[in-house]
């Protein structure tokens, strides 16, 4: 009797979705407290700096920093959990606040940055014991910079999975009722199709205008014809990808809406990022640009990493992300993302080259991810369209006379109703056919008139 509850708990594919309602502006309310701001300064500023010194040079320093604030924050959020550790990483509320000079005040809110900072440098002392030059492992702190670059890649994969896990939640909402309907397939893909070439064509038109490139409607899309044929490609591939699964979902019209949604919001997230690689390509935007790009990318790519997992773990017993330890969890993540960026840049000389090739891998994670979500919130739904088709085949269709009133059902050509049938006719009893070596009868009352009345005889 268990499996059955732990099933039913579970709740299918697409009630699943629904129920992660975790609020990411609850989530953005916890990281940008400001109680715990002096965090979220102090890694702008730490890793400014250690991005400074991958790019002079020192690029075996800057790991170790990056890995040993990472691993720190990550050992606080372990903590967070004790009221102690909490107390020492939160400033206290308003009203207990002294009325001190507003500048003194601002130095002595860092003062909740000792407990992570500390965690950090027992990382440290813990990574030179064993990597360090006389680690018990060898000296391998050298290597340290292409472990840490080789890194982006998962979390490239991670940045996608995290805006796929809130699109498919957001696109979950508010579904109308399951009821039977047939989708059109073919117009909510136009439509989504038109809706993303006329998005993707006003941003093509406004970063022109940007980098001062062309200012004619015609010249922009002349210019730009190659993006269009990937995007075409693109959006044919996924069109192809998810046909199965899209046929399935059209039967039901809350899923078909979840799917017309799915597509639309993730073939719009590959459409940008492939404008973005296309951007790079031709456009060539300034340095300072580049940069406030990839801090605002890092942010949104921690805050929906963040909320991935606590929308993920609430109705588990075992709580990876909460509230008390989001903050730090999101700044481990914040450290290790900066750091991997900061290896590839010192790496391949160039900042441009490392955010096309993030950009590709989320555009390819969400072309993966496009299939497997809409089947698993489809769930079974497969074979019950098999078994109500299978039951429609095989279930004869009511006729209805000219006054409107539904008569009996007609059995199919060449066979006969009991009322047409007179009982010679009726099909032989068991063992009619059957040769008996006794002298017993043939068959089973052979012989025998049935009348209307039957006797029982003692």
């Amino acid at each position: 009797m268990e499996q059955p509850e732990e099933t039913a708990s579970e709740g299918s594919g697409i009630e699943v979705l629904q129920e992660q309602n975790a609020s990411i502006w609850a989530l953005l309310s916890v990281l940008l407290s400001t109680r715990t701001l002096p965090h979220v300064v102090l890694i702008l500023l730490l890793s400014s700096v250690l991005h400074i010194m991958a790019s002079n040079g020192f690029e075996t320093l800057s790991a170790i920093g990056f890995i040993s604030l990472s691993s720190g924050n990550f050992l606080t959020g372990i903590f967070s959990s004790n009221s102690t550790v909490q107390r020492w990483t939160a400033l206290p509320e308003r009203a207990e606040e002294k009325s001190i000079g507003r500048f003194k005040s601002m130095i002595s809110s860092f003062r909740i940055c000792i407990f992570p900072l500390a965690a950090s440098l027992c990382a440290l002392v813990l990574l030179q014991l064993l990597v360090g030059e006389n680690g018990a492992l060898g000296d391998l702190s050298s290597t340290l910079p292409l472990v840490l670059s080789s890194l982006f890649v998962v979390w490239a994969i991670v940045q996608g999975r995290s805006f796929a896990t809130w699109l498919s939640t957001f696109a979950a909402q508010r579904l109308p009722a399951p009821e039977e309907a047939k989708g059109s397939l073919g117009i909510s893909m136009s439509v989504a199709l038109i809706i993303l070439i006329l998005l993707s064509y006003a941003l093509l038109f406004a970063f022109e205008m940007i980098t001062k490139g062309a200012s004619n409607p015609m010249a922009v899309l002349s210019e730009n014809i190659v993006f269009y044929v990937l995007f075409a490609a693109l959006f044919t591939i996924s069109f192809w990808l998810t046909r199965h699964q899209r046929t399935i979902a059209a039967h039901q019209r809350h899923l078909h809406r979840f799917s017309s949604r799915w597509m639309l919001l993730t073939q719009a997230m590959i459409t940008w990022h492939l404008l973005t690689v296309w951007r790079h390509w031709t456009m060539t935007p300034s340095n300072a640009a580049l940069l406030i790009e990839e801090l605002l990318l890092m942010m949104f790519t921690i805050l929906m990493a963040i909320w991935s997992l606590t929308s993920r773990s609430f109705r588990s017993s075992f709580r990876l992300v909460h509230t008390n330890n989001a903050l730090p969890i999101g700044l481990s993540f914040g450290y290790a993302y900066a750091g991997s960026v900061a290896m590839l840049t010192a790496v391949l000389d160039d900042i441009q080259n490392v955010m096309i090739a993030g950009h590709i891998i989320v555009l390819l994670t969400f072309m993966w991810l496009q299939p497997k979500v809409l089947t698993k919130a489809i769930g079974n739904h497969d074979e019950s369209v098999k078994v109500q088709r299978i039951v429609a085949n095989v279930t004869p269709a009511p006729l209805v006379d000219e006054g409107g009133e539904i008569q009996e059902a007609v059995a199919p050509q060449g066979a006969e109703t009991p009322a047409e049938s007179d009982t010679s006719s009726a099909p032989s009893d068991i063992g009619d056919d059957v040769s008996w070596a006794t002298k017993e009868p043939e068959t089973l009352a052979e012989g025998v008139q049935w009348d209307d009345e039957i006797e029982l005889l003692d």
